[in-house]
């Protein structure tokens, strides 16, 4: 049975303080809801603004969802779908040594990868996983490597944000274990109104307002 999902509104976070609500709207993927080892299609929640099948979508204060964000899940047979995957529900099996999943959007508008589940059925070795994030324009964004020998999951939080209109690659390469034992959950994907994100000087500003406001409090 599928559990329920509770939507959520983000909001900004700037110095540590929560200002108004965010034009953040996200899609949480689950990859729920299809049969074993079928393959991942690429139509597979793009420009998701109601839940669909193996995702939910969130309010953002312009948006719902991921309107304008295009996934592409690779070649057909190279992602999967799996149910009861070692007892832990159903997770896009990578079934391959190397996987890259692309997320474009377009001007005006940015590309959050917020988390995502790694996750080892045991009985496949020692696995062994590089991961990388990449903005087509931006480079490298995020990396990581991540190991599990007797099976199991952790939670993989690289909160990175590209630039308006960038595409953004997600990527994991096996440098050791079975690659049909390892797979990706709860893929947790935002999209950006760009006017939403402060420049880097403009966050600046802002913290030392913060900062300048604490240290009259304390003087006072």
């Amino acid at each position: 049975m599928q559990s329920k999902r509770t939507q959520w509104t983000p909001y900004l976070v700037v110095g540590g303080i929560s200002l108004l609500p965010s034009a953040f709207a996200a899609t949480l993927f689950t990859f729920d809801g299809f049969s074993n080892n079928e393959n991942i299609a690429d139509t597979y929640g793009d420009n998701a603004t109601v839940n669909g099948t193996g995702f939910t979508v969130s309010n953002g204060s312009e948006f719902t969802g991921t309107p304008n964000i295009d996934i592409s899940w690779q070649a057909a047979g190279q992602t999967q779908f799996y149910n009861g995957w070692d007892g832990r529900g159903s997770v896009a099996q990578l079934d391959q040594h190397d996987a890259s999943w692309n997320f474009a959007t377009s001007t005006g508008n940015a590309v959050q990868i917020i988390s995502f589940d790694l996750d080892e059925w045991a009985g496949g070795g020692t696995m062994d996983v590089d991961w990388s994030i990449t903005g087509s324009s931006s480079g490298l964004l995020a990396s990581g490597n991540w190991t599990r020998s007797t099976g199991g999951r952790d939670t993989i939080s690289p909160n990175v944000t590209g630039a308006s209109g960038e595409t953004l690659t997600l990527t994991f390469a096996l440098n050791s274990g079975t690659a049909s034992y390892v797979a990706v959950d709860n893929l947790l994907l935002d999209q950006v109104s760009a006017a939403a994100v402060p420049e880097p000087s403009t966050s600046a500003l802002i913290g030392l307002g913060v900062g300048a406001m604490a240290m009259r409090r304390r003087r006072k």
